[in-house]
């Protein structure tokens, strides 16, 4: 039995109370009223089976005494439909042994009537906190693992802010909301931090990488499946819309998924209801989705790939993501971000100013989630307490170095350091040959072999 302890605010959407007794029923809603608006009843077990069956709870306050069908039939169906639902029985005084045997076969706790409101407030607080642990173990098995939140942030380019601006504006709206943009842009931890600026940023944020399930196991995954509904379907799943109940779903690289299953993408996103695969019944969640994608979706339309329904759908709120290329500004601060985070046992570690201004004129086709990889890898490859160019590993024949400054953090470099990553560039370009390279340099191989070791500047090797 619960026991009463420091109260903390629930965040909960949805309570379903299954009670005869209409009294108590009352006393119960006035109590969990303070928590949420969105109560539900069911007078008899029958009904409460018909209304799990078509929506999500947060909570269910279960009687065991119940007419036509019994509150321990009614925990059984619960528990085999909606696992991740925690079902508190209310029972009388005389019956706990009752109540123990409930929570043999799942249920989360028991209260004796008549209880306290205090009681009752901690133990449905208990209970979403319980229910909330017990998505987020499903999560990490199920979902795509997203960036650290902090990540999203991190940027003071003009075109970054301006799109955080936009974020945010769309992030109080609760529509679908498509975020474009190419692989390792950032797509991901925008789609974070629009969730973490929404008012369901007390609920779960769920991520569907759907271009690396199977278009055969997606609607499963997704949607949820009934047992015996295919082969290995051995018990009944819940899908990752219930499991976001109240929260955000992000659905990234929506553009990889087939014609069949974007139609039933669509008619949720239209309608907020879906059926598990095998099952009849129709079930209602609320959840708001963000998809992303790096695919031209209209050049995917034509090439009848891609819904022109769902495009329009999800043409309405839109937010581009412009390449790292196009925002150098932000080089610098999540090259300064990157060093903190994965230099914990090695501080004060820092980077040369040339090095940097490598970084700033590199195209990064793997946006940022190539440079991520670029500064884990100077990490370990790093002999000294600054990371050189030699540290980086990136082909410096693809650097932007012709027609304009030398800059590194913004700042004009020396007539040295500029002297040096020319020279850096036309190695680079000729894949270091010494002879080739002092040619167009105009010097000898020997002065060539001076600076090199003046400037700490050799060919780059494997990581």
């Amino acid at each position: 039995m619960t026991t009463t302890s420091k109260m903390k605010p629930a965040t909960v959407s949805k309570i379903l109370i299954v009670d005869d007794d209409q009294a108590y029923r009352e006393m119960l809603v006035t109590v969990l009223s303070t928590l949420t608006t969105e109560i539900q009843i069911a007078f008899d077990g029958t009904s409460a089976i018909n209304i799990v069956n078509k929506t999500m709870f947060d909570v269910v306050l279960l009687d065991m005494e119940l007419p036509r069908v019994s509150g321990m039939e009614v925990l059984s169906h619960i528990t085999a439909q909606a696992a991740s639902t925690p079902v508190i029985i209310l029972t009388g005084s005389k019956d706990v042994r009752l109540a123990v045997e409930a929570m043999k076969r799942g249920a989360y706790d028991y209260l004796t009537k008549p209880c306290m409101p205090e009681e009752l407030l901690v133990a449905v607080d208990r209970a979403v906190e319980y229910r909330v642990l017990k998505n987020k173990a499903s999560i990490v098995e199920r979902s795509k693992a997203f960036s650290n939140p902090d990540d999203s942030i991190i940027g003071g380019s003009p075109e970054w802010l301006a799109i955080l601006d936009q974020a945010k504006l769309f992030a109080e709206n609760d529509s679908l909301i498509l975020l474009l943009g190419e692989t390792g842009s950032g797509k991901d931890v925008l789609a974070n931090f629009i969730h973490r600026h929404s008012s369901r940023r007390d609920r779960p944020f769920l991520v569907v990488d759907c271009g690396v399930i199977p278009n055969s196991l997606i609607e499963s995954e997704i949607f949820g499946h009934e047992k015996g509904a295919f082969t290995g379907a051995d018990q009944t799943k819940e899908g990752l819309v219930e499991l976001a109940q109240g929260g955000t779903l992000f659905l990234d690289e929506i553009g990889h998924v087939d014609l069949t299953f974007q139609q039933k993408i669509l008619k949720f996103v239209e309608t907020k209801t879906f059926r598990r695969v095998g099952d009849t019944e129709t079930r209602a969640v609320d959840v708001r989705i963000i998809a992303a994608t790096n695919k031209n979706l209209p050049e995917e339309i034509k090439a009848d790939r891609f819904r022109n329904d769902l495009w329009y759908r999800l043409n309405a709120m839109k937010i581009e993501i412009p390449p790292l290329r196009e925002r150098p500004a932000d080089i610098p601060l999540l090259v300064e971000y990157f060093l903190q985070k994965y230099s914990l046992k090695r501080p004060g570690l820092s980077i040369s100013p040339e090095a940097t201004q490598v970084l700033e004129r590199y195209p990064w086709p793997g946006n940022v989630r190539e440079l991520q990889s670029t500064i884990q890898r100077a990490l370990t490859v790093s002999q000294t307490d600054r990371i050189e160019i030699r540290d980086l590993g990136i082909d410096l024949r693809n650097a932007q170095t012709s027609g304009t400054l030398y800059r590194a953090n913004g700042s004009l470099l020396s007539l040295k350091g500029a002297e040096k990553l020319h020279v850096l560039a036309v190695l680079g370009e000729l894949d270091w040959n010494i002879s080739k390279a002092a040619k167009v340099l105009q010097i000898g191989r020997t002065t060539l072999h001076a600076k090199m070791k003046e400037y700490s500047l050799q060919a780059p090797t494997g990581p």
